[in-house]
């Protein structure tokens, strides 16, 4: 038992599932930016992709992935 009377599992148990939360939540978030960029990268005009290396292809290809793929 801990010193707040609330036995050692239920706080392992608690804490444990609060790091599966912060997880999902991260990777939620990681999800959402990776979506948010990608938008950005396709209202790119042609002289800004040159100026970065890319393609109306590159970026099609890129836009196409889903959220969940890097």
């Amino acid at each position: 038992m801990s010193a707040t009377g609330i036995p050692l599992t239920a706080t392992r148990d608690a804490t444990a599932a609060r790091g599966v939360v912060l997880r999902l939540v991260d990777r939620l978030l990681d999800w959402q930016d990776r979506e948010r960029q990608r938008r950005h990268l396709s209202s790119l005009d042609d002289h800004i992709l040159a100026d970065v290396g890319l393609s109306h292809g590159d970026v099609d290809e890129e836009v196409r992935k889903p959220f969940w793929r890097a």
